[in-house]
């Protein structure tokens, strides 16, 4: 699993379930709360993407003129634009201009914000073999048999060293005599074969 804008160490989100790898690249990353007072925000007035605005200059002047003019007067000292390549590999196929404003939060935007961080946040758990992604009480992502087989494998290597499961050796096993007309041969990688009476 993968955010539309993971790039390997630089942006995004990867969460690989079988190997329990996770890796999350964010400069935005919030923990804990805001205060419960009115805070300073960012409010986005608009967003167009490259081709949906005018090439001509003077036509791109008017429609800046007129969306800066739908920002309250008070704040349009605080207007900015900013321009970003929104697009998955960075080549330059989706470029977006956004322009935002500051101003202080109402008192109504504060205690609606201050009751959402009840449960706001970031929320992974992995319960029953299923992992859970929530944000601010929302569940937004859940991926099904994450838990480890319940038969264990039947060997292991640690630090060179390769232990084999006891049980399955016992599983394997051909259990009575074999006739001796019965021959078996086994063959080692890289060593020599011999017969087994």
């Amino acid at each position: 699993m993968q955010s539309n804008d993971y790039v390997q160490a630089m942006s995004g989100l990867l969460f690989n379930p079988k190997t329990g790898e996770f890796e999350l690249n964010t400069t935005k990353l919030q923990v804990g709360a805001l205060p419960s007072n009115p805070q300073q925000i960012t409010i986005t007035a608009g967003e167009w993407p490259d081709n949906e605005l005018p090439s001509n200059a003077i036509e791109r002047y008017a429609f800046i003129g007129a969306e800066l003019e739908k920002i309250p007067a008070e704040f349009r000292e605080s207007a900015e634009f900013t321009t970003e390549d929104f697009s998955f590999d960075r080549d330059g196929s989706d470029y977006r201009t956004t322009l935002t404003y500051a101003r202080q939060e109402t008192q109504d935007e504060a205690k609606a914000r201050h009751e959402k961080t009840k449960a706001a946040g970031t929320r992974i758990s992995l319960v029953g073999g299923v992992l859970s992604i929530s944000h601010d009480g929302v569940l937004r992502t859940q991926i099904g048999g994450v838990q480890r087989d319940e038969k264990p494998a039947p060997f292991i290597i640690i630090d060179g060293v390769m232990y084999i499961n006891g049980a399955c050796i016992k599983e394997a096993s051909i259990e009575g005599s074999l006739p001796v007309i019965y021959t078996l041969k086994a063959w080692a990688i890289g060593g020599c074969t011999s017969p087994i009476a």
